[in-house]
């Protein structure tokens, strides 16, 4: 699925590094404001405009396609003014971490039926939308960190992720806690959705892991 961004450009790179994992990431600038179509998203930062974006926020609106989604970036003091007919699908509080804008937007994509739903594996089945994993038809209990772990790999079959990555786009970029937690994590799901014959995360070098 297609974000396109519409920030400030020293503010650009923040958002990528948070969102391109998951979804396919497009500059939106005055000149391409008819480019998004219907079921594809826009994130704006409206941090930069703490009058004005009241204002600008309906003409932005306005200006593209009817089923374009948009969730906005705010301050705490524009929260506070935020109605229900301003045009927003979802909002983001300015400085939330990046896991929370992730789950916001996998969240909106899912319920309007636009991102994954369930996800199979052989024995095992992943469904995004229950927030439930389930081998041989038999429910498996995680915790809600093991199951984003899951889904962020399973969605992503054949790439290699290290520890550091994982952290940044499961846990955030405000987790301070070692890198080792992945490990542990990766444990506790192989130990709970693997069975006789069945691998479904490996290690690769000691590094990194891969579904």
């Amino acid at each position: 699925m297609k974000v396109y961004l519409r920030c400030r450009p020293d503010r650009e790179k923040l958002f990528r590094d948070i969102l391109e994992a998951d979804f396919d990431v497009e500059t939106l600038c005055d000149e391409n404001l008819s480019e998004p179509s219907t079921g594809e998203l826009i994130l704006a930062d409206l941090t930069d405009e703490p009058r004005a974006w009241k204002e600008n926020l309906p003409a932005l609106k306005h200006s593209l396609d009817e089923g374009v989604l948009m969730v906005v970036v705010l301050l705490p003091e524009q929260i506070e003014h935020l109605d229900h007919d301003d045009f927003t699908d979802d909002f983001v509080a300015e400085g939330s971490t990046g896991g929370e804008l992730l789950m916001r937007l996998r969240r909106l994509t899912r319920e309007r039926g636009l991102g994954p739903g369930i996800l199979r594996f052989g024995e095992l089945c992943i469904d995004g939308e229950r927030y439930e994993a389930r081998v041989r038809g038999r429910p498996v209990e995680l915790t809600y960190k093991e199951f984003e772990l899951l889904r962020f790999l399973a969605e992503r079959p054949g790439k290699v992720f290290t520890r550091d990555i994982l952290l940044e786009q499961v846990w955030g970029y405000d987790y301070y806690g070692g890198s080792r937690t992945v490990d542990v994590h990766i444990r506790r799901i192989r130990a709970k959705i693997e069975v006789k014959g069945h691998t479904y995360i490996r290690t690769v070098r000691g590094v990194v892991y891969i579904f």
